[in-house]
């Protein structure tokens, strides 16, 4: 792995986030006062990049941003969190529209329900990602979005890229599966180097313990290769495996009190990959991963996560 100096990047979906707190989840038909209100960044690529600037990465993101009223927030958001965005491609005004969701946050237990609008977005291109300097990265990590033939493009990009340089110098590539209507997405994790499956993917192939989800999904990466395979099970925890190796576990790390759970599992993933950018071996990597979600979930939001590294989450750097 490049260890050494180097940015990390993620590379997915950003999107304005509209959250309302309650004291319980609203019946139909109904009408309810919320205890809060706020807009929050989102998108699984834009929440580990926020994780990872807060634990102390240089990040940056690589999605498009659509040039509308959402985007000045969004790209303020962005720079207070310390998330490097010039390689985005900002689509004018009109053309496309931000996608945004609007989530119901049940204060009782800490539930998110999440109403999706992606709008007429526009996924990135391989002439957008083409333009990146890939010189500059030792960890891309891609979220698995719609079309698979161009998420083949941008990750053989990066094989590409790796097949030119030394050993030191290669880029570590990491894929999220996480949405159950992209099955098909599977079939990138032979080029992958680390493979993120959520509990919710691993469920819709048949999977019902995280132990035989990364025991049997390992099938699917790089052959003659020491690709790992990571899942996260919610409040039991994670599971991970490395090539013939045994399989890891971590137990779950839950905060005294649920306050929000929206984004928990980018937490992980983001959490996770800071860990093994740090020389962590896998076993602790994951289990920071979990104790990093765990004290997510027990915040509002990602800033909060700032001052964790160090105090009762640790990992060596």
């Amino acid at each position: 792995m490049n260890e050494g100096e180097g940015r990390v990047l993620c590379v997915g979906l950003c999107v304005l986030d509209i959250v309302n707190v309650c004291e319980s989840y609203p019946e139909e038909d109904s009408k309810q006062r919320s205890v809060d209100y706020y807009w929050q960044r989102g998108g699984n690529a834009s929440n580990s990049a926020s994780v990872l600037a807060m634990l102390g990465a240089d990040v940056e993101f690589l999605g498009t941003l659509e040039q509308g009223q959402e985007y000045g927030f969004l790209r303020s958001d962005f720079l207070e969190c310390g998330v490097h965005i010039d390689n985005c491609p900002v689509h004018v005004e009109g053309q496309y529209r931000c996608p945004v969701s609007t989530t119901i946050i049940n204060r009782q237990n800490g539930s998110r329900t999440i109403i999706a609008a992606l709008n007429n977005i526009s996924e990135l291109q391989i002439d957008d990602f083409m333009k990146v300097d890939l010189k500059r990265y030792k960890w891309i990590h891609f979220e698995g979005r719609p079309g698979v033939d161009r998420m083949y493009e941008l990750l053989n990009a990066v094989h590409t890229f790796n097949e030119s340089c030394s050993v030191e110098k290669k880029i570590v590539i990491s894929l999220e599966l996480e949405k159950i209507k992209r099955p098909e997405l599977l079939s990138l994790s032979g080029l992958a180097d680390y493979v993120f499956i959520s509990k919710e993917f691993a469920m819709s192939l048949g999977y019902f313990t995280k132990e035989d989800a990364v025991e049997n999904l390992i099938s699917h990466c790089r052959k003659g290769y020491m690709a790992t395979v990571i899942c996260a099970w919610g409040a039991d925890g994670a599971a991970a495996k490395s090539g013939s190796d045994k399989v890891v576990v971590s137990a779950a790390f839950p905060p005294d009190e649920m306050v929000d759970t929206m984004g928990a599992g980018d937490t992980f993933n983001a959490a996770t990959i800071f860990a093994l950018c740090n020389c962590a071996g896998l076993n602790e990597a994951i289990a920071f991963g979990c104790k990093v979600a765990g004290a997510k979930c027990g915040i509002r939001g990602y800033k909060e996560l700032k001052g964790l590294k160090g105090a009762n989450v640790t990992v060596n750097t």
